[in-house]
């Protein structure tokens, strides 16, 4: 419009930086984006104590942060979504056997899954898999395929592959004496026959999809129509993935302020890199910053269907002994994060057992548990000046943080 000043922004934020500075008022570290107000002022404080130029930083030893990815740093879980965007499109590269190598019809003498998972037979299930992986293995996967995958995904044998599959994984992380500490390595397996750069490669493109993909709750039954020794089972799962403005931009700030930030990951590492990389989504964290779950290879580079010989597996505990092997000891930092960002139980001990931490910060995923203790204690330290925790929430629904200290749970219209 004619007779409007244009004011350059650049000149604004300038002018405004120069007046705080000669009013002596020290601008807030983070952006104010959707954290909590309270949350907002307590790490900004905790930055302004402990960064370069705080009251309380010390260049000898200087602080730095440990946060969990999934679910943290970004919403939902990209080690599930990756498993998801593998099966549906059928990208495998194990031969029949391989694949049949990977299932073992009892795991630490436990022969069925849990009540949960209609406790059905590990043999059978396995079964329907091995008889479903063979199918699609010679009709699509393996070099003698002629069908195309739009066809393939038509078939029985596809629609209860990519049931059952995610099915069973979820089930041996629920049983008892098969849980966690099996299924965590387990479904990394899948990726055998990979090279690190090919499995690089399609968790970029599983990101990029799922980014833009619907948050949503899908559910995958198997066909009724196909006999089978486990018979129906259902599966539902969280579509979609969000990257959290607050997390990129407080990654950014401590970094800004002299606070090296690791990742440390119950993902596999090579995915979680991708995800967290610089000049990628938005994080910009450093290969060699990303402590996460590792895999062996072979004299080809391909991944091996097993466990990096002697390394931890990095949840619950395991979390805390690599932190102390590849920072305190690898790095010589022999000293406590100074700050820890968490959601889930595998976080518990991280944000626990390092007596000099300063501040832990729980998302609120409406969780019992151990992290669920964790919430009810930054609750009940929200009027200390000084807290130990705090809890900050999101929108599920929108994948979104709102400024709040409670989460609208996936499915909720508004805070209970």
């Amino acid at each position: 419009m004619r007779g409007t000043l244009l004011f350059p922004v650049g000149v604004f934020f300038l002018l405004s930086s120069c007046a705080n500075k000669e009013a002596g008022v020290q601008p807030d570290s983070l952006n104010r984006l959707s954290w909590s107000e309270r949350n907002y002022r307590v790490l900004n404080q905790l930055i302004d104590d402990y960064g370069i130029g705080g009251q309380d930083y010390d260049e000898t030893k200087a602080p730095y942060a440990v946060l969990d990815w999934d679910q943290t740093c970004a919403h939902f879980d990209v080690e599930e979504a990756l498993m998801r965007y593998q099966m549906f499109h059928l990208r495998y590269k194990m031969t029949k056997e391989q694949f049949e190598a990977l299932l073992s019809n009892e795991i630490n003498g436990v022969t069925r899954l849990s009540e949960d998972f209609n406790r059905l037979l590990l043999a059978d299930i396995h079964q329907d898999l091995i008889s479903d992986y063979n199918f699609l293995y010679d009709h699509y996967i393996g070099p003698q395929g002629k069908m195309a995958l739009g066809e393939i995904q038509n078939t029985l044998p596809y629609q209860d592959f990519v049931a059952k599959l995610p099915f069973l994984y979820a089930g041996y992380c629920d049983t008892p004496g098969i849980g966690d500490d099996y299924g965590y390595p387990w479904v990394l397996y899948l990726f055998a026959r990979y090279t690190l750069d090919e499995m690089k490669a399609l968790a970029r493109e599983t990101v990029s999809y799922e980014l833009g993909n619907r948050l949503a709750k899908e559910t995958l039954h198997s066909p009724p129509g196909l006999v089978t020794k486990a018979g129906v089972v259902s599966y539902s799962y969280k579509s979609g993935l969000r990257v959290f403005p607050e997390m990129q931009d407080l990654i950014a700030t401590f970094n800004d302020r002299g606070i090296d930030v690791f990742i440390v990951s119950a993902s596999f590492k090579p995915v979680v890199e991708i995800f967290s990389g610089v000049g990628t989504f938005g994080y910009n964290v450093p290969p060699d910053h990303v402590i996460a779950m590792e895999l062996e290879t072979g004299q080809d580079g391909r991944i091996l269907p097993q466990y990096q010989d002697g390394w931890v597996k990095t949840y619950a505990h395991g979390k805390v002994e690599a932190i102390n092997r590849v920072i305190k000891t690898g790095l010589g930092r022999n000293w406590d994060p100074l700050f820890s960002a968490a959601d889930s139980d595998g976080d518990y001990e991280m944000s626990t057992e390092f007596p000099d931490m300063k501040l832990s910060l729980i998302w609120d995923r409406g969780k019992g548990g151990r992290i669920g203790e964790l919430c009810s204690l930054a609750r009940q330290q929200e009027t200390s000046s000084n807290p130990r925790y705090i809890v900050q929430g999101r929108n599920e629904n929108t994948g979104v943080a709102i400024p709040a200290s409670k989460s609208i749970l996936f499915g909720e219209n508004e805070q209970e």
